[in-house]
């Protein structure tokens, strides 16, 4: 089937060339989607992490990004496109004016809706397992800085340093929970087929495999802030950032080869 089909297209391609042939609109677009079936899997994956990642950047506020915001306004003197888009968004929704004033690092709101509370605890308990992880299995010393933390009236325990006086330290925020990664994964199995409880059961399984990934994330740029403590950027915002989603997309290729097989097994069966 496939050599006759490939033989067919030769012939077709060859007519196209002496200009013997005139091919008709449809059939241009079902010769398209024929050559582009095989990779039908994977362009849907693109476009779940693409269209899921700008959707989070939409609706969801950040103190991170308010920090970004006004420091965009004080050197340039204008307000960055993206921020001016998400801002006409929300007012078209109904939403009104973005909050701004709130630039406290843990700040996480969706729609205006204030987050933080929700996710400081998951902030707290990453950061609690990272200070095992170091301290325990690595034999780093390590400290909460609590102390450092309730000087700047945050109550937070998400910083971890080397030294309590002198630094570095790292501050664990609702980004590094893996809260965004487990919402891009949890689109793409929903938009992945197969039957829909073992898509749920692949997702819970999925989303251990990240928060372990994140806890060894998270462990191996503390430990590489000690004897290189400008490397954070490098780890934080390269590295570990595509390693990310390189491994929802591992997890994505193990659940469809996992489901051709079944189905390949069925049909022979």
């Amino acid at each position: 089937m496939i050599s006759s089909y490939l033989i067919r297209n030769k012939r077709i391609f060859a007519l196209k060339l002496r200009g013997k042939m005139k091919i008709k609109p449809n059939d241009r677009l079902l010769d398209w989607e024929k050559r582009l079936m095989p990779f039908r899997g994977i362009i849907i994956f693109v476009t779940v992490v693409i269209v899921t990642h700008f959707t989070w950047r939409l609706f969801i506020l950040t103190g991170v990004e308010n920090q970004e915001y006004g420091e965009a306004l004080v050197e340039n003197g204008s307000v960055p496109i993206s921020a001016s888009l998400k801002e006409k968004v929300w007012i078209c929704l109904g939403v009104g004016e973005i909050d701004r004033k709130n630039r406290d690092n843990q700040y996480i709101s969706l729609l205006n809706k204030n987050l933080t509370s929700y996710f400081i605890p998951w902030a707290e308990r990453t950061a609690a397992v990272n200070f095992w992880v170091v301290n325990t299995l690595c034999r780093q010393r390590l400290f909460f800085m609590d102390d450092i933390v309730s000087k700047k009236g945050n109550a937070y325990h998400t910083v971890l340093s080397y030294d309590k006086l002198h630094g570095p330290a790292i501050n664990i925020i609702w980004g590094c929970t893996g809260v965004k990664q487990l919402y891009i994964f949890f689109f793409v199995i929903l938009f992945s087929q197969g039957i829909w409880w073992k898509r749920l059961i692949y997702f819970f399984m999925g989303s251990l495999v990240l928060l372990f990934f994140n806890v060894l994330r998270i462990s191996t740029v503390i430990l590489a802030m000690k004897p290189y403590p400008g490397s954070f950027e490098l780890l934080h915002d390269l590295v570990f950032k595509y390693l990310f989603y390189g491994i929802i997309f591992l997890l994505w290729i193990l659940w469809e080869e996992k489901r051709i097989k079944y189905n390949f097994k069925k049909i022979v069966e």
